[in-house]
């Protein structure tokens, strides 16, 4: 894990422009540029960026892009090192003192929120917006995103390295996966919160990393879960959804018909992406001509939201099987922990998620595809969120255990893993955010019943 950071941190090195003098001017006008592609690439996808269309945004001629950038290639990596030093710095600022605190991981929280306040759902090329726009877009690119993961992780785990040599944390905490644990966790939870355009999803997961963190402590005493606030947004109504229409009215053979399409277009968009998939391509590979494509579905969106509710019923597929049971017991989410590390080979490596990957590329969508997406995130949670109310009603989690919390954290974990994987090439970050969301739910077990000592007089038989 450490030797592929090594390797793709030394090619965005190689990658950057920075390393050239520029003069104040020329920073400016590349840094404009930058800021224009990155809005073009947020509206427009991959697919819609061209260099004509950043020229006339940016206000720079012809001459003066190539002076800076060789080709759209290098204008989209430098666009990406632009967003991870944004990320980076965002950890150095002063008021978070270097991470080197538990109150300093509070903070964190803080300023991530206020971040979120400031910026809205929608405009702001972050590192997770950019990530399911370009990750699919070629091999170079995504070795540019995991870079980036591998940069921030890093910086984490100096953080958290500088806390276990003061001991503050024990000496089993491992840096390397606590900060794995740190970013993939708030990428899910940022990917969940931009779908539901609330802040509580990201709110659930920082706590959650936070309280993990917190796991290691060397103080008894800080070793206590912080409970996540109550944001007023938690209960927001959502629009109607593709789910919610009523049944079509084909016939068996159109609907078969029909099935047909979206799953061709749900593979192409699992290997392609959105952007990248056109009607004519879904056209090929259903076998279809387009006057079929036209009578069952308006458009390409139209269609994509047929996609979303099947990827829905995919992953509620998943997660009804019967070797995870109702998934109301540690058992059976150690059983889960472990499938989903099963798929990584076959599934996640090879395209992401087929559901978080699908919403990290339409994150920037309309309302209506935004509360599809909600709306699946929704009857996910509400599989882990019945199974944690049972156990707890079972006495197998504490009574201040919150269900809804510990389901989003398994949600968002699953999301922000996967992403890292895909990016990154690697397994790992999917296993180690995958055990930790667990053995979070497991440290709300009630503590075991004390036996009585051997000294305490036994009863007298009658």
């Amino acid at each position: 894990m450490q030797d592929a950071g090594v390797t793709l941190l030394s090619m965005s090195t190689a990658d950057r422009f920075d390393a050239q003098p520029l003069t104040a001017k020329g920073r400016a006008t590349r840094e404009r540029i930058l800021q224009s592609a990155a809005q073009v690439i947020l509206v427009d996808g991959i697919s819609g960026l061209n260099l004509k269309k950043v020229r006339e945004a940016a206000l720079v001629s012809g001459s003066q892009m190539t002076h800076y950038f060789v080709d759209k290639r290098a204008l989209i990596r430098a666009v990406i090192g632009r967003q991870i030093e944004v990320v980076l710095d965002f950890h150095r600022q002063p008021k978070l003192g270097r991470l080197s605190t538990f109150d300093d991981y509070e903070e964190w929280i803080a300023a991530n929120l206020g971040y979120l306040r400031r910026i809205g759902y929608v405009g702001t090329p972050t590192y997770h917006t950019l990530a399911g726009q370009l990750v699919k877009s070629d091999d170079a690119t995504r070795k540019t995103l995991a870079a980036g993961y591998w940069q921030w992780i890093e910086l984490i785990e100096q953080s958290i390295q500088r806390m276990k040599d003061r001991g503050v944390l024990v000496t089993k905490a491992q840096p390397k996966e606590l900060a794995t644990v740190i970013v993939a966790s708030h990428q899910g939870g940022a990917t969940m919160t931009f779908a539901y355009r609330q802040e509580w999803p990201l709110m659930d997961v920082l706590r959650f990393a936070v309280n993990y963190l917190r796991m290691f402590a060397t103080d008894p005493a800080e070793r206590a879960a912080h409970r996540p606030r109550r944001p007023r947004d938690r209960q927001k109504p959502q629009r109607e959804t593709v789910s919610d229409r009523n049944e079509l009215p084909f016939t068996p053979k159109g609907l078969e018909q029909r099935a047909r399409i979206v799953d061709s277009a749900a593979e192409l968009i699992f290997a392609r992406g959105v952007a990248r998939t056109s009607l004519a391509d879904v056209r090929g590979a259903a076998g279809v001509g387009g006057s079929q494509i036209s009578h069952y579905f308006a458009d390409k969106r139209d269609l994509t939201r047929e996609v979303i509710a099947a990827r829905t019923d995919d992953v509620i597929r998943f997660h009804t099987q019967p070797q995870l049971g109702d998934l109301d017991s540690l058992a059976t989410l150690r059983t889960w922990a472990e499938a989903c590390a099963a798929e990584a080979e076959p599934v996640y490596l090879r395209g992401g998620c087929i559901y978080g990957s699908l919403a990290g590329e339409l994150l920037e969508a309309d309302s209506e595809v935004l509360d599809d997406l909600a709306a699946g995130y929704q009857r996910w949670l509400a599989l882990f969120q019945a199974g944690l109310t049972t156990m707890r009603s079972r006495g197998r989690l504490t009574a201040d255990a919150d269900p809804r919390h510990l389901a989003a954290t398994l949600v968002a974990a699953h999301q922000g893993g996967t992403m890292l994987t895909y990016a990154t090439g690697s397994a790992e970050p999917l296993r180690v955010v995958l055990n930790a969301a667990v053995d979070y739910v497991s440290s709300f077990r009630p503590a075991p019943a004390r036996r009585p000592s051997r000294s305490t007089p036994r009863p007298k038989k009658s």
